[in-house]
């Protein structure tokens, strides 16, 4: 496996800009080449990661996102999660990681098909792709980037068929499923014969799954008339109405699913919209508190202690859904910890320095933040507690300074 840390024109945008350093790049991600002894070939894979800061915060754990057809998902999916998990303080999405698969020439059919079918000899390989994703792919994303133990696959049309199949017959690889128009018709819609079975006789607790189902039914159709219909270009819809059908007969087997249908959409404008809604039904409860912009932080009528079990319950609740432990950002815990500083809320301030130092207990940076609460309200010995508690993790200068300022200032 080998890294491949050279950007590529199409994963930046040119920012031209006056000055010595001459153009520079606005960079969305990058390209990892990994090669796959299951394929036989070199897979590019193109990879975001959020930004974070090791310097002073832990090493952080992100879901992640695998993107079939990467090379026509990634930039889009990469600007709208950067938008609606940080930009102005949104949460509706984690912070996550991003991983495209880009298709191979000539090989797309053949990774996203699990059968071989008679009217297409280059089909047939998803046992193999699974394979190398499973064995390959994931374990060297994990290995090389800050993961969580929660993943999600999206796919549209073959790859949606891909997604269908990975949900059904290899369920734990990941925990939430996104289908945009999966082509369940393929080889006279084998898979979708299988469905019913496996539906019924498995259980998909802790799976969430999301259909997406566009309007390729002729003109005048609506979802009723197309299911007596019998013309080729009305099987595509008519299949996934099926699945539709199938899913819903089985609600003891503990899949938490979805669908919509987007009737002002066709086959090749739906992946947008439906990313965006498939993502909003895998992370439903991601924002904090529910429902309620993250700035309900700074809503006074809530007392510290108040705020505090909400927090705690948020996050206790995200971890039962999401299958581990999901803690509150450590940049923006701090962050809110010296906004009430400044304000001089001193009890407000320590309730999000300490909710860091209950969740981040081996970070030097929580005892300093809680430190220099205590420091502005002349709490002297419970500063340089906290000081030395900071520097006994690591030493920083400038925490020692201050603590040898406080000393002499004692003696």
């Amino acid at each position: 496996m080998k890294r491949n840390i050279l950007l590529i024109s199409l994963l930046c945008l040119s920012l031209w800009v006056k000055g010595q350093s001459g153009p520079q790049p606005i960079v969305l991600g990058r390209i990892d080449t990994v090669y796959s002894s299951i394929l036989k070939e070199k897979r590019p894979v193109w990879i975001y990661t959020p930004n974070f800061d090791t310097e002073y915060f832990t090493r952080p754990q992100y879901p992640v996102l695998y993107v079939l057809d990467g090379d026509a998902n990634f930039t889009s999916l990469v600007t709208m999660i950067q938008q609606l998990s940080q930009r102005d303080g949104n949460s509706v999405f984690p912070q996550m990681i991003i991983v495209g698969i880009p298709n191979t020439r000539g090989h797309r059919t053949r990774d996203l098909t699990p059968i071989k079918s008679s009217q297409d000899t280059t089909s047939g390989g998803g046992d193999n792709f699974t394979a190398f994703m499973e064995k390959e792919l994931i374990p060297y994303i994990d290995k090389n980037y800050a993961t969580a133990p929660y993943r999600v696959l999206m796919g549209h049309s073959l790859g949606g068929l891909f997604v269908i199949n990975t949900l059904l017959k290899h369920t734990d690889l990941f925990g939430g499923y996104v289908a945009m128009e999966p082509s369940m018709f393929f080889d006279n819609d084998i898979l979708l014969g299988q469905t019913k079975d496996i539906l019924k006789q498995k259980n998909f607790k802790g799976k969430s799954l999301f259909v997406a189902i566009a309007n390729t039914m002729n003109p005048g159709m609506d979802t009723m008339q197309v299911r007596t219909d019998t013309t080729m270009i009305t099987h595509h819809i008519r299949s996934i109405l099926k699945l539709k059908d199938n899913l819903q007969q089985y609600p003891a087997n503990d899949l938490r699913w979805s669908y919509k249908y987007y009737p002002d959409d066709d086959h090749q404008s739906v992946p947008l919209i439906a990313a965006y809604d498939g993502l909003r039904f895998i992370f439903k409860d991601n924002r904090f508190p529910r429902n309620q912009p993250q700035f309900q932080y700074f809503d006074k009528t809530f007392t510290p202690t108040e705020m505090r079990k909400m927090i705690d319950a948020h996050y206790r609740l995200m971890s039962e859904e999401m299958g581990y432990t999901v803690r509150p950002d450590e940049g923006i815990m701090n962050q809110f910890g010296y906004i009430f500083l400044q304000q001089k809320d001193f009890e407000r301030s320590r309730m999000f320095f300490q909710v860091n130092i209950d969740y981040y207990p081996g970070n030097f940076n929580v005892y300093d933040g809680m430190g220099d609460s205590y420091l502005a309200a002349n709490n002297k010995a419970k500063a340089m507690e906290y000081f030395e508690k900071a520097l006994s993790i690591k030493f920083r200068p400038d925490i020692k300074v201050k603590l040898e300022k406080l000393k002499n200032e004692k003696n």
